[in-house]
């Protein structure tokens, strides 16, 4: 999920999808036992999909909770685009 509007694909209507799809959702890009690190605008989003993950089944989680607040705040980072 690397982008927050793919947030559609594992919550509806506020309320997560099953844990079946988000097994599905997951196994679609990621190995069961892959290191997933989640990012966002301001943390929020990346905990959702954390949460999502979790309840998938994956276990290696990583929420960097500064996220782009943090990260691009200062020049002390590097920034691509």
């Amino acid at each position: 999920m690397q982008k927050a509007s793919r947030l559609g694909q594992l919550v509806k209507d506020g309320r997560l999808a099953s844990q079946s799809i988000l097994k599905q959702r997951f196994d679609a890009f990621s190995e069961q036992d892959q290191q997933l690190i989640f990012s966002c605008g301001s943390g929020v989003t990346a905990c959702i999909l954390a949460l999502a993950a979790d309840v998938a089944g994956r276990k290696n989680l990583t929420v960097y909770d500064g996220s782009w607040t943090e990260w691009g705040a200062g020049m002390k980072y590097p920034v691509v685009s």
